[in-house]
């Protein structure tokens, strides 16, 4: 597994598993993990959408890749990350992102951590005994 983020508060909390830390904005964020399903033929495992934060509001996006184990690109993968991509396009070119305080970049950062701690606990709870 890999978890991609740019969201500092994932850095730091969550150690769970491999993580690629990037000081880059959503839409690039994006477009690394398009990157990696293509190239290094990785699936998704959370959504490139995940949670209720429109793109053009929150700057912190953080999602989890597995290995295909298969020598070929995952379509599916690679169609949601595009259908990801064509949505955060078309929310930016709509309206900009605000100027947010740092007060509310930091609540932005406890959503998209909080989505993941989730993550990890309910996957835990499927793990076998």
């Amino acid at each position: 597994m890999l978890l991609v983020t740019n969201n500092p508060m994932v850095e730091e909390k969550i150690n769970c598993i491999p993580k690629e830390y990037v000081e880059v904005e959503y839409g690039e964020v994006l477009q690394i993990v398009k990157q990696h399903i293509i190239e290094n033929n990785y699936v998704l495992l959370t959504h490139p959408l995940s949670g209720s934060i429109k793109p053009n509001e929150t700057y912190y996006k953080s999602i989890i890749l597995d290995d295909n184990q298969r020598p070929y690109t995952d379509l599916a993968s690679l169609e949601l990350i595009e259908d990801a991509e064509a949505v955060y396009d078309k929310f930016m070119k709509n309206k900009m992102r605000p100027n947010w305080t740092e007060k509310v970049l930091k609540d932005f950062a406890y959503v998209d951590y909080y989505i993941m701690r989730s993550t990890f606990e309910c996957m835990q709870m499927q793990l076998p005994l």
